[in-house]
Parts: C-alpha cells; sequence; structure tokens
C-alpha cells in the first residue's frame, strides 16, 4: 500500500530560502510534501494550526519569535510535530539548547543536497516507525477494552452466583467500580416473553436487540450496568441511590412493547448496602420474573410486590423531550416537528388518554422548553408567545389536535429565536475581538492563537466565525489594523519608522518596512515624502 507523503512547512525570514527548501531535493521521492511557508514565528504558529504538519524546518534568526522559542511553542502546542533547525549558527550553545526542547535534526546553511537528503530520510523513517508503534498499541488498546468488556460481565455473572471468594471479591469489585463506595446497590431482571416458536437463535437476535436498545436508552443514567446473565436474561446494576429505578422499569416495559413488540416480564429485587449481597438481589428479582410470568401481563414486580402500571396514567417520555430540545438548541425545526408529532400519536394510542392528560402532558413540555431557553440564557420574547400565555391557552384547549398545533406553533418560534441569538452572540464576540485588537494593537504576541485563547474558544473554529464575519483571515485583518494604525501615527506626528513598529505591535523595523511596502504598496520613507494616505 502505498503511504501517504508526510506534510512540511518552512519557516524562514529570508525569501531565498523559503524558495530553496522546497526544490533542493525531490521531496516527493522521499516521502514528503510542502503545505506552506511563513517568514517568522508568529505567521508559522497559523500556519501549523491551519496545515497541521508533520514537520516544520525553521531558521533561527527571525523577527518577532526565533526558531528556538518557535520550536519550544511548537513542541508545547503539537508533540507529535517534528522540528528540523535550518541554520547559519554552528554553535554548542545552539545545539545544545535544540536538543533540551525536542528538535529532531540540524541542517547547516548552505544548504546541501545530499545532507538535507540524509536528513529527511532519516526522519522519515523515525515518523514511520512511530506511527507504526502508535498504530499497534492502539490495536492493542482496543483489544484490552474489548476484553475489559467480556471479563466484567463474566465477573459480574460469577458475582450473581456467588463464585468469588470474598476476599478476592472486594479488590476486583473495585477495580471494575472504582467510583462505588459506599453505594447502594439493586437489580432488576429483565426477561423477553418470546413464543418459543420463535426459534433459539431467534430469541438470540431478540435479546440482542433488546439490549442495544437498552444501552442506548439509559445511556443519560450514571451508575447502571447492563448484561447478560447465563440464561440470556438482561440484569440491570444500579450501583447509585438516586435512581428512579420504579419509572425506570415502568419506562422500559412500556418501551419494549411499543419498539420490540414482544411482552416483558421485569422483577426487582431489594436495595443491599453490601455488594456482597447483590446476589440474593438477583435471587428476589428472579422470583419477581417468574411471578410476573404466571401473570402473563406486561408489568414491572418487586419482590413480594407487585405493581401494576397497565392502567396508570400515561406521561410523557423525558428522553423524548430531550430529543425535542437537543434539536430545538440544533436549529432543526423539522426533526424537532417530527418528535412532537410522534409524542402525541404515542399519547393518543395511551390507554389511559384523556384530554386532561394532554393538558398535562403539553404544560410539561411547555415549562421544560421555557426552562431550557432560561439556562441557555435565552429570554422568551413576548411575541414568541400568543395573545395569552401558553399556559392559559393548552388549558382552555379540548382536542388533541389543537394541543399538537399549537406546541408546534411554539416551538417553531423559540428554534427561530435560539438560532437568532446563536447568531448575535457570534456577532457580539467578533464585535468584542475586534475591539480588543484595536485597544491592544502594541502586543507583539497578539496571534490568531493569543486572541482565541482570551476569548477562551477553538483556535479553528474562531478563525472560521472570524473569516466567515469579515471575509478575510484573522491574520490579514490585523495586519491590516496595523498598517491603518502606522498611517495614522505617520500623518499625525514625527515619530520614527521603528517608534511606529513599536506602537503596532511590530519589533522588528526591517519586517515593519516590509509590511508597510507590502500593505500600502510604498515604503515608509516614500509614503512620507508624498504624504500618502491610505
Amino acid at each position: 500500500m502505498e503511504l501517504e507523503l508526510l506534510r512540511a512547512i518552512v519557516v524562514d525570514d529570508e525569501m531565498n530560502a523559503r524558495k530553496i527548501v522546497p526544490i533542493i531535493i525531490d521531496w516527493q521521492a522521499v516521502g514528503y510534501r510542502f503545505v506552506g511557508e511563513a517568514s517568522n514565528g508568529s505567521e508559522a504558529l497559523d500556519l501549523i494550526e491551519t496545515m497541521k504538519p508533520d514537520v516544520v524546518f525553521t531558521d533561527i534568526s527571525m523577527p518577532f519569535m526565533d526558531g528556538l522559542e518557535l520550536s519550544r511553542l511548537i513542541k508545547e502546542r503539537y508533540p507529535l510535530v517534528k522540528i528540523v533547525i535550518i541554520t547559519a549558527h554552528p554553535e554548542f550553545e545552539y545545539a545544545k539548547k535544540s536538543l533540551e526542547i525536542g528538535v529532531q535534526n540540524f541542517i547547516l546553511k548552505p544548504l546541501q543536497a545530499e545532507e538535507v537528503r540524509r536528513v529527511v530520510v532519516d526522519l522519515h523513517g523515525k515518523i514511520r516507525e512511530e506511527t507504526e508503534r502508535w498504530n499497534e498499541y492502539q490495536e492493542l488498546n482496543r483489544q484490552l477494552k474489548e476484553n475489559a468488556v467480556q471479563l466484567k460481565d463474566k465477573f459480574l455473572n460469577d458475582l450473581l452466583s456467588g463464585l468469588w471468594d470474598p476476599d478476592q471479591l472486594v479488590s476486583r469489585f473495585h477495580y471494575f467500580f472504582p467510583d462505588s463506595a459506599n453505594s447502594l446497590f439493586s437489580i432488576m431482571l429483565i426477561e423477553l416473553q418470546i413464543p418459543l416458536e420463535e426459534g433459539e437463535e431467534q430469541r438470540i437476535l431478540q435479546s440482542l436487540r433488546c439490549k442495544r436498545f437498552i444501552d442506548y436508552a439509559l445511556e443519560e443514567y450514571e451508575g447502571i450496568e447492563v448484561f447478560f446473565d447465563n440464561s440470556q436474561r438482561i440484569v440491570l446494576l444500579n450501583r447509585k441511590d438516586n435512581q428512579n429505578l420504579t419509572k425506570i422499569g415502568e419506562w422500559l416495559a412500556q418501551s419494549l412493547h411499543e419498539k420490540l413488540e414482544y411482552k416483558a416480564s421485569i422483577g426487582v429485587g431489594s436495595t443491599c448496602t453490601d455488594f456482597n449481597r447483590i446476589k440474593e438481589s438477583y435471587k428476589e428479582a428472579l422470583e419477581a420474573v417468574r411471578y410476573g410470568k404466571l401473570k402473563g401481563s406486561n408489568a414491572i414486580y418487586f419482590f413480594n410486590d407487585e405493581i401494576h402500571f397497565g392502567g396508570r396514567s400515561w406521561e410523557v417520555k423525558t428522553n423524548e423531550i430531550e430529543e425535542i430540545l437537543f434539536f430545538v438548541k440544533a436549529g432543526i425545526l423539522d426533526k424537532a416537528m417530527q418528535s412532537i408529532e410522534k409524542m402525541f400519536q404515542d399519547l393518543e394510542k395511551s390507554k389511559a388518554f384523556s384530554v386532561e392528560r394532554a393538558r398535562l402532558v403539553s404544560a410539561q413540555f411547555v415549562s421544560t422548553l421555557i426552562n431550557s431557553l432560561a439556562e441557555m440564557g435565552v429570554k422568551l420574547d413576548n411575541n414568541l408567545s400568543f395573545d395569552i400565555s401558553p399556559y392559559k391557552r393548552i388549558f382552555e384547549l379540548d382536542s388533541l389536535p389543537e394541543m399538537q398545533q399549537t406546541l408546534l406553533e411554539l416551538t417553531e418560534k423559540v428554534t427561530s429565536q435560539v438560532t437568532r441569538a446563536r447568531s448575535k452572540k457570534t456577532n457580539n464576540i467578533i464585535h468584542e475581538v475586534k475591539d480588543f485588537i484595536q485597544q491592544e494593537l502594541h502586543i507583539p504576541e497578539m496571534s490568531l492563537s493569543y486572541v482565541s485563547n482570551k476569548f477562551h474558544m477553538n483556535s479553528s473554529y474562531f478563525s472560521r466565525i472570524f473569516k466567515q464575519d469579515t471575509g478575510v483571515s484573522f491574520t490579514e485583518y490585523l495586519l491590516k489594523c496595523r498598517m491603518e494604525k502606522a498611517v495614522k501615527l505617520l500623518n499625525e506626528t514625527d515619530w520614527k519608522a521603528y517608534q511606529i513598529a513599536e506602537k503596532v505591535g511590530i519589533k522588528d523595523p526591517f519586517y515593519f518596512s516590509n509590511c508597510f511596502k507590502k500593505v500600502m504598496g510604498v515604503s515608509v520613507q516614500e509614503y512620507k515624502k508624498n504624504s500618502f494616505s491610505l
């Protein structure tokens, strides 16, 4: 299989050096391709963030930030990136500092093709070896995780069977569940009522399907382990004392019947404080399941107690509301609408359906929606509601379609407001960034990463939204602002070029002059002489 070429960039304040490096040898033949160049360390950091190179070839002596400081920052932020110093300084002190930083190699100027080839071929081999070792580690780690799940399931089944020596049980239990100190434990057991004529293979497939559904449904609950016992029943080990197993069991029984079209017998054992007694809770749950099978109804049973919920009032499922709220927050209106319609379809099919229940469900939804807006910091505008409050309107309606339409209209308006609020927030941030740039232009360290860190944003995301707002990259915008300030100072003061350079955050007068001519089209001296304006 053909290996992907390594990505490389060159950093040097001398244009000739930047042009020579990419052509001194046939880079593709030795496994590289150049993806960019930078004239100083600050530009290089922005380029690295964007292009994600594998190797950086950099000079030492550069304006703003020398190659050693650049190397230090690269190793701090991008530890996997390899660095090769290209320098005319063979002094031992440079070599010592570079090795301490983590630079891979040196190439002395003037560049010799054979020396360059030798260094980069050697580096290429090391990178490929590291990549292979990393891939091997990832594969071993993946296998370990897979085996860890199997080992944990086996341990849990042995725990239910009482096969563990008490002394070993303590250490092994805390190995798999280190956060279970002072916990309350209880067992819920689920047995699908699958007809025998379905066959053993189909029974196993349906059990796997059922477990996968439960795994997904209970993702938000911490401290619940889901696994099969030795008889292919699904076991839920609850390790938290704040879980409402009654509601979880009722919801699972109803959902499994609706989703998989099979009834399930669900039994719950007693709660215990000692994990040595978990096997007792399991036995009790098993007795409750057997009792439920005799009763023949789709229900949940507790040991020595039975709780029928078939005739209980229907409740809106928490995960359904959370799903709708997710779509509202993400601005995906059509999915939010579909979820609301499904929620009402389920309500209409419920045996416990009544107008009163529908009103309560609708009010619960509105309350959750408004509370979620408050948590996001989005205030419900007056024009988003109706001529009366959503709550009052709901309790004046007498039909399910009217209630559904009310919630659909409210959701549409709220989704629109959330989208506008998100856009406004982005605009406000960019406005603050622009103000910050103008106020702090004198800071030499000003860069994409500096500003994104200042405003607590991911640099890639910040770069994208900044360009969307301004039409130019952050680096281009910063340079434009600095040159605008420089022109203003040239017009209003008699300062020297180096003084103005410092005022706009550029330490190196030579680099300042180059930037000025690049942006203005004339040198600083020519501008002063001819009184050009921006």
